[in-house]
């Protein structure tokens, strides 16, 4: 059961202390701002960004795996000097009750003052009642100095009524707290409202992708001096994806010649091709994996053209599913997608490797229907 008892401290205020289900101690780690590796880049035009969060109730760091999202707050919280609730949500975590334990741990655990006898009982916490949250809502929104919350890898909460519990809360808090969503896909909150009232600070893929300058900072952190050009050559078959350009440049140390194998590695059989299949094509169920590797005959796709490549009729949803989730599927507009070059150039290696002889019949697929649609010149490619 998770327990929650206040006790009086002179210096810090009403206290909570928790243990989680099963009467174990909470995970230290989860409320830790993570550290930062020695090839860390610091990278000033985001951070920069990110000081508006603290003029807005809601931030949000939205990128796909891999993105350098959660490095990226975590140095910004470490600069900040002032506390800091951090933290790290798990997909194992069992609904609102348990989630909103470890929130107030978390608040707990970085300084801030909570109602005494909050939660004061076991069914109280797991049951999540509306009086529970006004009071907390109504003791942040008291403070002079708004509460940091960071929730990392908010994409692992599943429960609606998580958001909409945290709507209230933040709607509510006013003034005292500012909240920061690190995510794979976007929350279920109203961010219309948000956006509309200004009332938001958004960090998102595009911007979190490396520039040619900081790729270079990256490689020379990793022992690697290449000219300019061949950092943009690298920047360009990446994306600029944080992840992908690490692992590069991990793998080029061990090179001989480190601007050529940069140039020339073979991504279907590398550390980025183990990454993105367990990260992103294995979290997927089945069909999309399907979908995925099928249409990577293609540089551009839409759902009608997917279709005829999978004989699903639920291509267009999950294409849709795909590019909100930022699975490194690309919205080109006008209901045409792309793959992120360097994920498509993997997801062909690993077609190959799965179903040998299905690549030939695909690109005829592809072909009849394009000629069918007017396209002649994409179909005769």
């Amino acid at each position: 059961m998770i327990s929650v008892s206040a006790r009086d401290d002179s210096t810090r205020g009403p206290a909570v202390g928790y243990a989680d289900p099963l009467g174990e101690p909470f995970l230290r780690t989860r409320f830790a701002v993570p550290a930062r590796p020695g090839t860390f880049v610091r990278r000033p035009r985001l951070t920069a960004h990110l000081d508006q969060a603290l003029d807005t109730p809601l931030t949000m760091v939205n990128g796909a795996a891999g993105a350098g999202k959660t490095l990226l707050v975590a140095d910004w919280a470490a600069g900040l000097g002032q506390p800091v609730a951090w933290l790290t949500n798990e997909a194992g975590d069992q609904g609102p009750g348990m989630f909103w334990a470890y929130v107030l741990h978390a608040l707990h655990t970085a300084g801030t003052p909570l109602p005494a006898g909050i939660g004061g009982s076991p069914e109280g916490i797991r049951m999540v009642d509306h009086r529970l949250l006004a009071r907390l809502a109504d003791e942040l929104n008291g403070r002079d100095r708004p509460a940091i919350l960071v929730l990392d890898e908010f994409d692992r909460l599943a429960a609606p009524e998580t958001a909409e519990q945290l709507e209230f809360v933040l709607h509510h808090a006013g003034r005292g707290l500012r909240l920061i969503l690190v995510t794979r896909t976007e929350p279920l909150l109203p961010l219309h409202r948000y956006r509309a009232a200004a009332a938001m600070t958004e960090i998102r893929n595009q911007e979190l992708a490396f520039t040619p300058e900081e790729a270079a900072d990256l490689l020379a952190r990793h022992g690697l001096r290449l000219p300019a050009h061949a950092a943009r050559a690298l920047v360009e078959r990446t994306g600029g994806w944080a992840a992908g350009l690490r692992l590069s440049a991990l793998a080029a140390q061990q090179s001989t010649d480190p601007e050529t194998y940069l140039k020339e590695f073979e991504a279907g059989h590398s550390t980025i091709a183990d990454f993105l299949l367990a990260e992103v094509v294995g979290r997927q169920p089945p069909e999309t994996q399907d979908l995925l590797l099928r249409v990577s005959v293609l540089d551009r796709f839409g759902p009608e053209l997917a279709e005829a490549l999978t004989g699903r009729p639920d291509a267009g949803p999950l294409l849709a599913g795909l590019c909100r989730q930022n699975a490194f599927v690309e919205d080109l507009g006008h209901s045409w997608y792309r793959l992120h070059p360097l994920f498509g150039e993997i997801l062909g290696v690993h077609l190959r490797a799965r179903s040998p002889g299905l690549e030939p019949e695909l690109h005829r697929r592809a072909a009849r229907w394009l000629r069918a649609h007017g396209a002649v010149p994409e179909a005769l490619a």
